[in-house]
């Protein structure tokens, strides 16, 4: 097993971001930098520690994760309509929703390693748990992250070969849910952002975004106009061009050939870890290892098609190319653990060998 293979990855994603980022915004550049830094550090360290030690702390992580998202309700200051981050002492921010996966899905796949999700009662105690930190994030308001979360984690059910009749109810319950949502949550810019991507040409407004994303998008071509030469990003044409929409700068500069090979990064990192949950022998690194991959997948997905007009706007960053240190915080602990299993694995083989 290639155990070099998801760290080598990860690091041509940093190089890929410092380098769009010094083009589009070079004053975030070397923040990225020194979080890629930190990143790394943690990564290793989290690699070193062996997967079952860790479901042993998930509880820890779990009740943590939830005190942070109700500070962040009762404390963060509001920014663009909504609170997210809990600022460090002016240095820079927290956002604890994005750590909101890795530290749910450890808990829940630990907690019901033995118990069975074909229960009803088991059922719906997952539901509660995975429901809280969920909640938290929604009311925010952050309706990106709260997709994301709920899709990866409801990986853990499916995987867990629920009762076939408990699945209509789930999906009633979500239907009315999104219903309620849209009524009496969603801010008006929420849902402009889905009418306009429905008609897109009746609210000029409210799509400026996903067009200027498609036009930077568009014109790269082939080969793109090179860094540095982006017209919409450096011209600020394309609003947060440095996050959401960061793979349209990328685009603008590097073209369709820079774009695959970025899609093609992500084919490999994404394809390491369904080789890692294949050749695991306990559910729990299994399970682990494929809600890391619908997380990742779900957000490279949803945010190139934003990029591209092909979805509506939702907020969610691309993975290790998009600034931010939460993001990165969160996937990187994500990938150490994966790296964790992998070690774990590769030592097994050698024992097993000798």
């Amino acid at each position: 097993m290639k155990y070099w293979l998801i760290p080598s990855v990860i690091l041509i994603l940093c190089l890929l971001s410092i380098l769009t980022l010094s083009s589009i915004a070079p004053t975030l550049a070397p923040k990225q930098l020194i979080f890629f830094m930190i990143g790394f550090g943690i990564f290793f360290l989290v690699s070193k520690i062996q997967f079952r030690r860790l479901l042993k702390l998930s509880l820890i992580f779990y009740l943590a994760n939830i005190v942070l998202l109700v500070v962040v309700l009762l404390l963060a200051p509001i920014t663009r309509g909504t609170s997210r981050w809990i600022d460090i002492s002016g240095l820079f921010a927290v956002q604890p929703s994005q750590l909101a996966i890795p530290a749910t899905s450890l808990f829940l796949i630990d907690y019901f390693k033995n118990k069975s999700l074909t229960n009803i009662k088991n059922l719906l105690l997952f539901l509660i748990l995975t429901a809280i930190p969920g909640l938290l994030i929604f009311i925010e308001p952050d309706l990106g992250t709260t997709v994301v979360y709920l899709t990866s984690i409801a990986v853990i059910i499916f995987l867990s070969k629920t009762n076939i009749r408990h699945i209509a109810p789930l999906i009633f319950l979500g239907i009315t849910g999104i219903i309620f949502s849209w009524n009496f949550v969603l801010q008006p810019y929420q849902k402009s952002r889905i009418t306009s991507f429905i008609s897109p040409y009746e609210d000029q407004d409210a799509s400026y975004n996903a067009q200027q994303s498609l036009i930077a998008a568009g014109s790269g071509k082939l080969t793109g106009k090179g860094l540095g030469q982006g017209i919409q990003s450096h011209l600020r044409f394309l609003p947060e061009r440095q996050t959401d929409f960061v793979f349209a700068s990328f685009a603008e500069e590097f073209g369709f050939i820079g774009s695959t090979l970025l899609i093609f990064l992500y084919f490999v990192l994404i394809g390491a870890m369904i080789s890692t949950a294949d050749q695991s022998h306990k559910n729990t690194e299994k399970y682990f290892c494929y809600v890391a991959s619908i997380m990742t997948t779900f957000q490279i997905g949803v945010n190139i098609g934003m990029n591209t007009g092909i979805l509506p706007i939702t907020g969610i960053t691309l993975p290790f190319i998009s600034y931010g240190g939460s993001s990165i915080l969160s996937l990187i602990c994500m990938f150490g653990i994966i790296q964790s299993i992998r070690i774990n694995q590769k030592q097994k083989v050698t024992l097993h060998l000798l």
